[in-house]
Order: structure tokens, then C-alpha cells, then sequence
């Protein structure tokens, strides 16, 4: 078989290998694998259908929660299949074509990017939101709209130069990949979580006398800042042995194992890199109670369980999907949707805080 080359592509797909895993370790990890599939549409799939019924859900923070739950949600329904079936086609001899290879490693690197750059997105805005609370509920949400776009267009970009340098400028490749879609994002998230740290523990007393901003949405904008932090270290955990691996493979492939060593450790990186898009929803909704309630609901309905409980959206004799109300995303940082005044009359539920 052919030994295709790519800067992070490298750690891809193996080299043909001589000494072969055998059939019980490969069936292992393939169920492995298959099990995360079914976690990462599960988890991303709660995560949007959530934001989609429930409208105290749309908030502008969960708005980039969203676009990076869709970036994971793709790694299950694209990037996973198609590196199962790159192995398991590596295993058997069996050829795969260079088109199927390039859609594969093409959309990977897509997929990838645009997952690490929404991660960098939602810290600058976090950032923001605890630093200069009052300029952030003043901004137009086209400002938000392009926070969210934009990592999106650099991921294609990065993505459609893969086939355009394979096998021709792999080491300028790897390290624009590495540098750009890691190490600077680590920097910004790293940068602006160690900010808002700072300034929530030196200044929160005078910044929510100056500003009159509620104790209670500061609160919850720092447990909120909490929970994206706690995704983003796992992002990283995740993504770094990949980049390492990558730059290894790239410069100094000889400080590789052994063939089959290779191939074992490739697959563990992949796996650690994937295994992020799964851990993101349920550490999100771990803290956020009305999206936990919404699971709940979603569970329930999935089931034909009849039970009775209180969720905010959730009013007797009212529809569940509520028309969206474009003046939700005017209320301020967090920019939660609140019913008009008339209906916290008509109807009776339990507001449960969001994070």
C-alpha cells in the first residue's frame, strides 16, 4: 500500500505495516470506537436539539456552544467512520482509493480546526463578558456572528490547502497547521482565562457597583467561565499528543517506535483527539441545570414516559416550541430570553437560573 505523507496528516493514516496488530486488539478498538460514535452524535445531538426547543437555552454564550457542538457532531458523523474504515481497510490490504483518502483527511483537518478556533472564540467572549460586562451587552450581535464565522472560514482555508500541498511543502504544512490551530489558541484561551481569574478575584466588588450589573449574573457568568474552562483543558489534554505526534512524524520521524508501535500509538492520539467532541456536551450540560432539565424532557418524551415536572419552558396547556423572540439576544451578556409579563401569569413553571 501506498504511505501517504501529510503534515498532521501523518498521524492520519499508518504505513503499511509488516507486523500486524492482531484480530482481538483490532475488533477491541474498532468497538471502542464505535461506542464513541455513538457518544459524540448522542451528547451533540442533546446539546442541539436542546438549543432548538427550549428558547431560554439561546443565550449569545450557548450560541457558541452550539457551533461547537456542530463541529463535534461532525466528527462522529464524518471524521470517525472514515478512519475506521481507513484501518480496518490498512489491516485487510484491502485499497482504498486517493479521493476517499483526501475527503477523509481534507474534512478531518476541517472538522479539527474549526472545533480548536470556536474553543479560542467562546474564551475571547468570555473574556470579554467578565471583563467589560456593560461593552459586552451593548454589542451588535453581528459582532457575535462574526466570532462565530470566522473560525469556521480559517478551518475550510487550512482544510483546502491540504490536498494543494500534499507530498509537495508537508513541513511548512505541519508547522503552519500546528501553529495557528494549537499553540496560538492555547495561548489566547490560556491568556484569557488566567484574566478573567485575575479580575474576578480583585476587583468583583467594584466592577458590580460600577457597572450595576446583579450579583447573581456575575456569579453565573463566572461559574459559566468555569465550565468552558474546564473544556478547554480537556481540549487540551486531547489535541496535544496529536500535534506532538504530527511534528515527530513531520521532523524527527526516526524518534518513532516501530512500525506496530506506530500504528498502536496513532490510533491512541486519534482516539484521545475524538474522544474530546464526546466530553464537551456532558461537561457543559454537567453545569447547567435547565439544559440538564431539557435532557430530562428529551428522555422522556424519547421513552413515551408520562411524568410530570416543572422546567421553564415547559407551562400546562402550552406547546413546548416556543416562536423565537429575536429580542432575546438584547438582554445583556448572558442574554437570556424572558417571557413577556403577561404570561408569567397565564402559566406556572419553576425558573430554574441558567449558567
Amino acid at each position: 500500500m501506498e504511505n501517504h505523507g501529510n503534515g498532521t496528516g501523518n498521524t492520519n493514516t499508518t504505513p503499511a505495516v509488516i507486523e500486524k496488530m492482531n484480530l482481538t486488539e483490532l475488533a477491541f478498538i474498532t468497538v471502542l470506537y464505535c461506542l464513541l460514535v455513538v457518544t459524540i452524535i448522542t451528547g451533540n445531538g442533546l446539546i442541539l436539539t436542546s438549543f432548538a426547543m427550549n428558547r431560554k437555552l439561546r443565550t449569545v454564550t450557548n450560541t457558541f456552544i452550539v457551533s461547537l457542538s456542530l463541529s463535534d457532531i461532525l466528527v462522529g458523523l464524518v471524521s470517525i467512520p472514515c478512519w475506521i474504515y481507513i484501518f480496518l481497510s490498512q489491516y485487510t490490504e484491502r485499497p482504498y482509493t486517493n479521493v476517499g483518502y483526501q475527503f477523509y483527511i481534507t474534512s478531518d483537518i476541517f472538522i479539527g480546526s474549526a472545533s480548536i478556533l470556536q474553543l479560542t472564540s467562546i474564551s475571547i467572549e468570555r473574556c470579554h463578558a467578565i471583563v467589560r460586562p456593560l461593552r459586552h451587552r451593548t454589542l451588535p450581535m453581528k459582532v457575535f456572528y462574526a466570532m462565530i464565522a470566522i473560525p469556521w472560514l480559517y478551518a475550510a482555508i487550512m482544510a483546502s490547502l491540504q490536498p494543494v500541498q500534499f507530498k509537495r511543502w508537508t513541513e511548512v504544512y505541519t508547522l503552519l497547521m500546528t501553529t495557528t490551530c494549537f499553540f496560538v489558541p492555547f495561548v489566547i484561551i490560556l491568556v484569557a482565562y488566567i484574566t478573567i481569574y485575575v479580575y474576578a478575584r480583585s476587583r468583583p466588588i467594584s466592577t458590580l457597583s460600577r457597572h450595576r450589573v446583579p450579583k447573581k449574573a456575575y456569579n453565573n457568568e463566572i461559574r459559566l467561565s468555569v465550565t468552558v474552562a474546564m473544556i478547554t483543558l480537556l481540549f487540551i489534554i486531547a489535541w496535544m499528543p496529536l500535534f506532538v505526534v504530527s511534528v515527530l512524524a513531520t521532523y524527527h520521524p526516526q524518534k518513532l517506535p516501530s512500525q506496530l508501535g506506530t500504528d498502536r500509538l496513532l490510533k491512541f492520539v486519534k482516539f484521545c483527539h475524538y474522544s474530546n467532541s464526546a466530553i464537551n456536551p456532558f461537561v457543559y450540560a454537567y453545569r447547567n441545570r435547565e439544559m440538564i432539565n431539557t435532557f430530562r424532557y428529551l428522555g422522556y418524551k424519547l421513552l413515551c414516559k408520562e411524568r410530570s415536572f416543572d422546567v421553564p419552558f415547559l407551562a400546562t396547556g402550552t406547546s413546548f416550541v416556543r416562536s423565537y423572540n429575536r429580542s432575546t439576544w438584547h438582554q445583556g451578556s448572558s442574554r437570556n430570553g424572558k417571557l413577556p409579563e403577561k404570561k408569567h401569569k397565564e402559566q406556572s413553571f419553576v425558573m430554574i437560573s441558567t449558567v
